[in-house]
């Protein structure tokens, strides 16, 4: 026990001793630390949760299939409905991201990314979806995930009217 005691009062001399190497260190650690933290841009992240019927809204899509797809597929096939080129590109209009584009290839480019970036996913329970899309702007995050939900009800109430 004696020689524990005095092998932690060596550890702490010495310690004491190079007192000054360790707050330089803790310094520029710091300094480096709030640096790299400045300079990571901030992620606003805009989530909405839907109820879908998935018998009326995926129903045109399933015709003439002989097995009824589990709650995977139908995630997938609702992610794939609801992400088709001609929605992503209603979508870039509807909220305003087309702004700052000059070009067609911009255009073309920041539908493949939203395409990539929109995540469509089911949540625990029965036909609840969620919606989820990141930015550095929140205001462009809100307004995607607005507009897609939107895009979502409009396309809903289309089928809706089409039966009748």
């Amino acid at each position: 026990m004696h020689e524990m005691i005095e092998q932690l009062l060596d550890t702490l001399r010495a310690m004491w001793r190079r007192r000054f190497i360790g707050l330089a260190a803790a310094w520029v650690l710091g300094i480096t630390g709030a640096i790299v933290l400045l300079l990571v841009p901030d992620k606003y992240e805009a989530t909405a949760r839907m109820y879908v019927d998935t018998q009326s809204v995926l129903k045109p899509l399933m015709i003439g299939l002989a097995v009824q797809p589990n709650i995977d597929q139908q995630v997938s096939m609702l992610s794939r409905t609801l992400l088709s080129r001609p929605n992503v590109e209603k979508l870039v209009r509807m909220a305003d991201l087309d702004l700052d584009l000059k070009s067609q290839e911009e255009r073309d480019g920041l539908v493949d990314r939203l395409v990539k970036d929109i995540e469509v996913k089911g949540v625990s329970g029965d036909n609840l979806y969620s919606i989820r899309y990141r930015d550095i702007t929140p205001h462009r995050a809100k307004r995607t995930v607005d507009s897609l939900l939107s895009i979502f009800v409009e396309s809903g109430a289309r089928q809706q009217a089409q039966r009748y």
